[in-house]
């Protein structure tokens, strides 16, 4: 059978803390725009598809999508897992890439090299954020197909449901896992959207090295301002509180 990468972008509307995040402008053109602009630019990725809910309130993101020429589908709002899988199951994909939309400034380079990691190891599943050395913001996994089925049909934590990868990066005895690191850890910066702090970093951040702005561009910039961080702190604070709430890994 002939593999089929497919990268599956999950959106929604209803953010609570910073609603229709992935629609606002960030250098001129829509936050999702540039996620998918940049998962496109891979030649490892055979289809970028927009994964979204079935409510009303997200029928703006299929105009959106329609608009730019860009695959959707709709499923379950609650139930992430289920619409991801369901998602993945309707492109025929042998791997699937998961990159959230609030993550404008993904790098093509950092994807490109979890999925060599994950085709040349023949594991279940590699990340970059297993253990966490990239700026929250430039997350990716892969996964096969099988592993993903086997999460949709095992997982019943609700947290499991919601967060699409979490029963397989607990399930260490059942999946085989992989983690790509960074040259060095550069986990203290936050360059992903959940907040107004978060906006107002990411539009400097864009302002500054322009809408194509690399990792290592991004990390120098860092290195030599790095009074910026400053500006989203208390969001990476509470981010990290939400997480060990929840017990996420």
């Amino acid at each position: 059978m002939t593999s089929r990468t497919v990268a599956i972008i999950q959106a929604r509307l209803s953010s609570t803390r910073l609603p229709r995040k992935v629609l606002k402008d960030l250098g001129g053109k829509p936050v999702l725009q540039h996620v998918v602009d940049r998962l496109k630019k891979s030649e490892l990725i055979d289809c970028v598809i927009v994964a979204t809910t079935e409510d009303d309130e997200d029928d703006e993101l299929i105009d959106f999508c329609r608009s730019a020429s860009v695959d959707f589908f709709r499923g379950e709002k609650a139930d992430v897992l289920d619409r991801f899988y369901r998602c993945a199951k309707s492109t025929s994909a042998s791997a699937v890439v998961r990159v959230t939309s609030d993550n404008p400034l993904i790098d093509t380079e950092v994807v490109n090299n979890t999925m060599q990691l994950f085709h040349s190891t023949g594991a279940d599943y590699a990340a970059n954020n297993l253990v966490k050395t990239f700026p929250h913001g430039m997350d990716v996994e892969v996964m096969s197909m099988g592993s993903l089925r086997d999460a949709c049909k095992l997982a019943t934590r609700e947290s499991d449901r919601e967060h699409v990868t979490q029963y397989i990066r607990r399930n260490t005895q059942h999946f085989q896992l992989v983690n790509l690191r960074a040259k060095q850890d550069w986990h203290d910066i936050r360059i992903t959207l959940d907040d107004n702090r978060d906006y107002d970093l990411l539009n400097l951040v864009v302002d500054i090295l322009g809408p194509d702005a690399t990792l290592s561009e991004i990390v120098n910039l860092f290195k030599q301002r790095p009074e910026l961080k400053a500006i989203n702190l208390s969001s990476t604070v509470a981010h990290a509180a939400y997480n060990n709430a929840l017990n996420l890994v």
